[in-house]
C-alpha cells in the first residue's frame, strides 16, 4: 500500500502507482468496486466537504467516520469549499472575516486523526461556476489573500500538518472575451504544496470530433496542460490531477469513448512531475465520466491496460489506439480527398474520341514507311440536364510510329 508521503517522493512511480479515484461522497464500497474492475488497489481516494452553509462545511464528522472505518482512512484527499452557498465573498475572506470557520475545521480534522490530510482548497477558481470564482472585481488578488488567511489559520492549530493543493481548472473560462488567469490568484510559494489541475475530455471547438485536436486544445489553452507543467516547475512544486476523466456529455460536447485521451493522459502523467492523480468515476446530470460505467468499453479496456496491475515501465503506446487514431485521421483525409477528386471528375466535361485513317484526295489511305497514318478527333460531351451537347476540341495527330506529316 502506497502512502501519500511515498507518492510525494517517488519520482520513478508509474502512473498506475499514483492513481486515486473519486467515486462519490463517502463511498468506500464504490471505490472497492473500481479497484476490482481495475485489478489493483488505488493509492488515494478523493472526497468533498459540503458547501450548503458554514455549519455544513465545518461539520465533517460523517466523512471522518465513514472513511475512518476503512483501509482508506489515511489516504483521503479532501476538497474544501472556500465559500458556502449561503453567502460570503472573496473580499471579506481576504480581510479575515471567515478565519474562525477554518480554525474550527482544522480542529475537527486534527481531533479526527486527519491532521496530516491533503486539502484541495477552493478548486477551479478560474472557472465561473463556483462562488469563489475570480470572475469578480479584484478577484485574483482577493482569492490569493483569502487563501493565505485560510492556510495560516489552519496551520496554527496544534497538531495540524496539512498540505494544500492549489488547483485551477485545466483551461480558463472566458469573461467578456478574456480568460480568467489562474496565475493572478497565486498566493505565494510558502502557502502552497501542490499545483493541481482538473481536466476532462470535452470541447466546444468546431474540431471537437477529432480526439487529437481536442488534446492539442488541452495542451495549449490558457491555463492548459503546458502552462500547468511550466507554472508548477517555476514555483518548485509537484503537479497533481485531483480530477480527470472522459466525458459522455448530455449536450454532445464530450469526447465519449476515447482510448486516445486515456493514452495521452497516461503519457503526460508518466513523463511529468506528477505527485498523484485521481480519476473521476462518477456521473451527474451534465455527463457520465465513469470509465467503468459501461458506455465506453474501448476507453475502459485501455485504462486497465495502462493503469491496471499488468502495466509496466515498458507498456507501449505504439499501438493500438495512438496508431489507430492517426491512421483513422489519415484515412479520413484520404477519403475526403478521393471524394472531392471523384466529384470534380464527374463534373468535368466528358470527351468522345474517334481515330480514323488519313486519306489522300484519291481516297486511298496515306501511308508512311508502310504504315497507315491515323488522326484522332475528340469531342467534349457536356451534360445539360438529361441532354448532351457536343463541342469540338483540337484535333491531334496519331502517335503511331512514325508520326505522320501531311505532304
Amino acid at each position: 500500500m502506497l502512502a501519500l508521503s511515498a507518492l510525494c517522493t517517488s519520482a520513478q512511480a508509474l502512473p498506475g502507482d499514483t492513481l486515486g479515484v473519486y467515486a462519490g461522497a463517502g463511498a468506500p464500497q464504490r471505490v472497492a468496486t473500481f479497484e476490482g474492475q481495475l485489478g489493483r488497489e488505488v493509492s488515494l481516494v478523493h472526497d468533498t466537504f459540503a458547501k450548503e452553509s458554514w455549519t455544513a462545511l465545518t461539520d465533517v464528522g460523517w466523512w471522518l467516520s465513514t472513511w475512518g472505518a476503512t483501509k482508506y482512512a489515511q489516504r483521503v484527499v479532501y476538497t474544501v469549499p472556500m465559500l458556502p452557498n449561503s453567502g460570503g465573498t472573496l473580499a471579506d475572506g481576504a480581510a479575515g472575516a471567515y478565519n474562525a470557520h477554518f480554525r474550527l475545521l482544522a480542529q475537527r480534522l486534527v481531533a479526527g486523526g486527519r491532521g496530516n490530510a491533503t486539502l484541495r482548497l477552493g478548486p477551479e477558481f478560474n472557472g465561473n461556476w463556483f462562488k469563489w470564482t475570480i470572475a469578480v472585481p479584484n478577484g485574483g488578488a482577493n482569492f490569493a489573500a483569502y487563501w493565505r488567511q485560510i492556510v495560516t489559520t489552519m496551520r496554527s492549530v496544534p497538531g495540524a500538518n496539512f498540505t494544500f493543493d492549489w488547483c485551477p481548472n485545466g483551461g480558463s473560462s472566458y469573461v467578456n472575451g478574456q480568460p480568467l488567469k489562474a496565475e493572478s490568484a497565486w498566493p505565494g510559494d510558502a502557502y502552497v504544496d501542490y499545483v493541481g489541475a482538473d481536466i476532462y475530455d470535452q470541447s466546444w471547438g468546431a474540431y471537437r470530433a477529432d480526439a487529437s485536436a481536442r488534446w492539442n486544445e488541452y495542451l495549449n489553452a490558457p491555463n492548459g496542460l503546458r502552462w500547468h507543467r511550466d507554472f508548477a516547475a517555476a514555483h518548485g512544486k509537484r503537479m497533481t490531477f485531483p480530477e480527470w476523466g472522459i466525458a459522455q456529455r448530455t449536450d454532445g460536447y464530450g469526447g465519449g469513448d476515447s482510448p486516445y485521451f486515456i493514452e495521452r493522459m497516461y503519457e503526460w502523467i508518466r513523463t511529468n512531475n506528477v505527485a498523484f492523480h485521481m480519476y473521476f468515476e462518477y456521473a451527474d446530470s451534465v455527463a457520465d465520466y465513469a470509465i467503468f460505467g459501461g458506455g465506453t468499453p474501448n476507453a475502459a479496456r485501455r485504462f486497465v491496460e495502462l493503469f491496471g496491475a499488468g502495466a509496466t515501465a515498458t507498456t507501449s503506446l505504439a499501438a493500438p489506439t495512438v496508431a489507430a487514431a492517426a491512421a483513422t485521421t489519415d484515412a479520413a483525409a484520404k477519403k475526403k480527398a478521393a471524394k472531392k477528386k471523384a466529384a470534380k471528375k464527374k463534373a468535368a466535361p466528358k470527351k468522345r474520341c474517334v481515330t480514323r485513317a488519313v486519306r489522300k484526295k484519291s481516297g486511298k489511305a496515306l501511308r508512311r514507311n508502310g504504315k497507315v497514318v491515323r488522326k484522332t478527333t475528340c469531342v467534349k460531351i457536356e451534360r445539360v440536364g438529361k441532354r448532351a451537347s457536343s463541342t469540338k476540341v483540337k484535333r491531334t495527330a496519331a502517335r503511331a510510329k512514325p508520326t505522320a506529316k501531311r505532304t
